[in-house]
């Protein structure tokens, strides 16, 4: 008699659990590495990108933000306020001026920001951690003294997070 209502439950939980990616989502994240890989070379170079790619990034996670409430018909259901509460909460604890996750400037924000605003709730989370795993490796590598340059991190944590949802075993279904 439990299975039923643990499948119903998990069934229930699928929108939020969803580790497979679109193929709009994919296209965007390829699109974001793009910027990413030029931003993380003059970051590499001189521990900061332009001002430009900051406001591209944050302009592209508000087009996200409309294009994910659109698809919902503007109707603000739970997958939709779940995967956007977890982006800006886990963006502002990424925040210097906040930390508990990262420690970074505003432009590294907006970076796993658009990043984020491309994936389910789930992969938010996970991105984060991928994140964050990799910042301790690549930081001690690219440190430059007190600093490090993150977008290198992103730039990896963006591939990484791509190759596991789109060759990990699609356990759940696919998005639409």
């Amino acid at each position: 008699m439990c299975a039923p209502v643990a499948l119903a439950e998990l069934a229930d939980l699928a929108p939020y659990l969803v580790v497979s990616l679109s193929e709009w989502q994919t296209y965007g994240l390829f699109f974001l590495l793009g910027s990413f890989a030029v931003a993380s070379l003059s970051d590499i170079r001189h521990l900061s990108a332009q001002r430009e790619f900051m406001e591209f990034w944050i302009v592209f996670a508000l087009v996200m933000l409309v294009l994910d409430a659109a698809a919902a018909g503007f109707a603000l259901g739970a997958p939709l306020l779940a995967k956007w509460a977890l982006v800006a909460l886990l963006s502002v604890l990424s925040w210097e001026r906040v930390g508990g996750v990262f420690a970074l400037a505003r432009a590294d924000v907006a970076a796993l920001a658009a990043a984020a605003s491309l994936l389910s709730a789930f992969l938010v989370v996970l991105f984060f951690l991928f994140a964050k795993a990799l910042s301790y490796p690549l930081g001690r590598l690219l440190r430059k003294g007190q600093y490090y340059p993150f977008l290198p991190v992103v730039t990896l944590a963006t591939i990484v997070l791509m190759a596991v949802a789109l060759w990990l075993p699609p356990f759940f279904p696919r998005p639409s």
